[in-house]
């Protein structure tokens, strides 16, 4: 009766045992495939919520950073670089020191006749050939001042709309760009405090 009750007490011991593995291997086992599928899901969702506006904000921002550099290059175009001297005489010299006037269109700092090539569709006020340069009066062009891309593209900020100069008044004070809107301030829609500028 004794053995029969220990062998039983065994075997019951031994039940319990592999009971409690099975549970222990059941609550371990992981995720089933449609909590995988849930959760994947809804990072999806969080993804598609927040990644395009980050993404939009990092594209705006390395198009302003973009364009104000390539504003800035046609400024030194057009105003010359002090800082670059030849013994100790003033060498980069821009177009408005050499001309004695602003261009009156950013076509002028790549060439000297704008009837030619690619230029010649570009229409503007007062276009002309202009003078070449005259090394006793030290006057006329003397560019190439920007460098040509062959598709003018100096001429457009990263957005696709042309470059202007920013007058308030008479006064030219540098150049603007319209920025991510594509609209100057002053014109229907535009967004406040859009605008690049690049003062002279």
């Amino acid at each position: 009766m004794d053995a029969e009750r220990i062998l039983l007490t065994r075997l019951r011991g031994v039940a319990i045992i592999k009971m409690m593995m099975y549970h222990r291997v059941s609550s371990d086992r992981g995720f089933t495939l449609i909590e995988l599928l849930v959760v994947i899901s809804v990072l999806a969702l969080l993804l598609a919520f927040f990644i395009p506006p980050m993404i939009s904000r990092v594209t705006t921002n390395a198009r302003r950073t973009g364009t104000l550099q390539e504003m800035n290059v046609i400024r030194e175009a057009i105003m010359g670089n002090p800082d670059i001297r030849i013994g100790g005489e003033v060498a980069g010299y821009g177009f408005k020191q050499d001309m004695g006037r602003l261009p009156r269109d950013f076509v002028e700092l790549a060439t000297r006749n704008p009837f030619e090539g690619i230029y010649s569709s570009r229409m503007y006020l007062g276009k002309e050939t202009l003078p070449g340069w005259d090394p006793y009066i030290r006057k006329g062009w003397n560019g190439p001042y920007i460098r040509e891309d062959g598709a003018m593209g100096y001429l457009y900020d990263a957005w696709g709309t042309p470059y202007r100069y920013w007058v308030e008044g008479n006064e030219t004070l540098g150049i603007e760009s319209a920025g991510p809107d594509g609209l100057f301030w002053g014109q229907q829609g535009a967004v406040r405090d859009d605008d690049i500028r690049v003062r002279f």
